[in-house]
């Protein structure tokens, strides 16, 4: 239940993210945001890099983030889509610390 905000925040709407809440995000909450909003790659690169993190470092967690937004979605009616494979697409068009 600890990623239940995340959820709220993704489900809401994105367009609201801005740096300041990147910062009170985890890390492998913003990595994870990085993986399925390409239009906020930057914002988020840029937080990373301000961590001085990388987010291969946190690949279980980000996986498990992942696992717990498809069951939110399939439970919600949302679902439909494969998730994992748009993170996957959305991983290798992703450069610099946000690939694992």
């Amino acid at each position: 239940m600890r990623y239940m905000p995340l959820c709220l925040v993704l489900l809401a709407g994105c367009a609201s993210v801005t740096p300041e809440s990147l910062q009170k995000m985890s890390i492998a909450e913003v990595c994870y945001l990085g993986t399925v909003e390409p239009d906020k790659q930057q914002m988020v690169n840029d937080e990373v890099r301000r961590r001085n993190e990388d987010c291969a470092q946190h690949k279980a967690e980000i996986d498990r983030i992942s696992a717990m937004e498809s069951r939110a979605a399939a439970e919600s009616g949302q679902g439909g889509g494969n998730i994992q494979g748009q993170n996957t697409q959305n991983t290798q068009r992703s450069t610099g610390k946000m690939g694992y």
